[in-house]
C-alpha cells in the first residue's frame, strides 16, 4: 500500500512540474526557426512522436494542439 501511495504522489508531482514548465515556457518568446528546424529534423527521421514532443517543448502547447500543428507542418513540407 505504501508503494502505491508513493507512486501516486510521484505522478501528482510530475503533473504539477510539467504544468509549471508549460506555464513558464508560454511566457518566453518562441524561436520559430529553431523550432521548425528541430521538428523538421524529427519528421525527416520519420519520428512524429519526437516531433510532437519537440514542438511541445518549444511552445508549451498541449498534446492535441501540438499533434495538429506537427501534422500541418508535415503536410506543408511535402
Amino acid at each position: 500500500m505504501f508503494i502505491g501511495l508513493v507512486g501516486i504522489l510521484m505522478l501528482v508531482v510530475s503533473a504539477y512540474l510539467t504544468r509549471r514548465a508549460r506555464v513558464l515556457a508560454a511566457g518566453r518568446p518562441i524561436d520559430v526557426e529553431a523550432m521548425q528546424a528541430d521538428v523538421g529534423t524529427a519528421l525527416d527521421r520519420d519520428d512524429p512522436a519526437t516531433a510532437v514532443r519537440i514542438y511541445r517543448q518549444h511552445t508549451g502547447a498541449g498534446l492535441l494542439q501540438a499533434s495538429k500543428a506537427v501534422d500541418q507542418i508535415a503536410r506543408n513540407r511535402r
